[in-house]
C-alpha cells in the first residue's frame, strides 16, 4: 500500500508538470488534438499507478513523449495555418444571416434539437433573434444576436417556444400540448405554400403564439 501511495504521488506530480508545460491556453481551448493528448496522459499515468509490475520510469517516459509531441504540434500550428486547420478544424457557421445552414449541421452532425438546446443555454429562446451562430473548434457555440434583440422581454411570455416540426418530422406530442392536430399544422404550411412537413427544416410556435418557419434548401 505504501508503494502504491508513493507511486501515485510521483505520477500525480509528473502529470501536473506535464499539464503546466502544455500551458493554460491549450487547456482552456481543448480542441480535438488537445483532448486526445489529455486522455492519453490520463491513461498512461493510470497504468503504472494501478500495476506495480510496470516500472514507473516507463510511465514518466511516456508522459514526456506525449508532452513533447503536443509542444511540437502546437508550435507547428502557430507557424502554419494549414497544420492548425488539419488538427483542429475550422469554425462552422450554423446560422448565417438569420437562417439555419442545413448543410453545415449535417457536416458537423449537429441536430436541430441540439442547436436549439445550446441556444437556450445561452439565453436565446427564439431563433428569429439570432443573426449568426458559430460552432467553434472547441465545440462551444458563439452567438451574434440581431440588433433588435432585447435580453429583457418587454412583456411576459405566453409560453416557451414550442418546436412543431424538426428536420421534416412533426412533433406530435407538442401539437397535443397546444391542443392542435396535424390538420391545423398542414393548414399553416399551406399558407406558406408548403405541401409537406418534410420540406420544413424548422417550424416553431414562438413565445407569443406566432409561427416561425424555415424551409429546407
Amino acid at each position: 500500500m505504501i508503494v502504491v501511495f508513493l507511486r501515485s504521488i510521483v505520477l500525480y506530480i509528473a502529470v501536473l508538470i506535464s499539464m503546466r508545460i502544455m500551458g493554460k491556453g491549450e487547456i482552456a481551448e481543448m480542441n480535438c488534438f488537445d483532448l486526445v493528448i489529455t486522455l492519453l496522459i490520463a491513461e498512461v499515468a493510470s497504468l503504472p499507478m494501478e500495476n506495480n509490475d510496470i516500472p514507473m520510469i516507463n510511465g514518466i517516459a511516456a508522459l514526456t513523449g506525449l508532452v513533447a509531441m503536443q509542444t511540437i504540434i502546437s508550435f507547428l500550428s502557430l507557424k502554419f495555418r494549414k497544420v492548425s486547420i488539419m488538427l483542429s478544424g475550422k469554425p462552422s457557421i450554423l446560422i448565417n444571416k438569420g437562417e439555419i445552414d442545413y448543410k453545415e449541421l449535417k457536416k458537423e452532425r449537429v441536430s436541430i434539437n441540439e442547436l436549439l438546446e445550446q441556444l437556450r443555454i445561452q439565453g436565446y429562446f427564439n431563433i428569429k433573434y439570432i443573426q449568426y451562430a458559430i460552432l467553434e473548434t472547441d465545440g462551444s457555440l458563439s452567438v451574434v444576436p440581431t440588433s433588435n434583440y432585447n435580453s429583457t422581454p418587454s412583456r411576459p411570455f405566453y409560453h416557451l417556444p414550442i418546436p412543431l416540426i424538426l428536420d421534416g418530422s412533426v412533433i406530435k406530442e407538442n401539437l397535443k400540448q397546444i391542443d392542435k392536430d396535424e390538420a391545423w399544422l398542414n393548414s399553416i404550411l399551406k399558407s406558406y405554400e408548403i405541401k409537406k412537413a418534410k420540406e420544413v427544416l424548422l417550424c416553431v410556435l414562438d413565445e407569443y403564439d406566432k409561427i416561425l418557419i424555415q424551409k429546407k434548401k
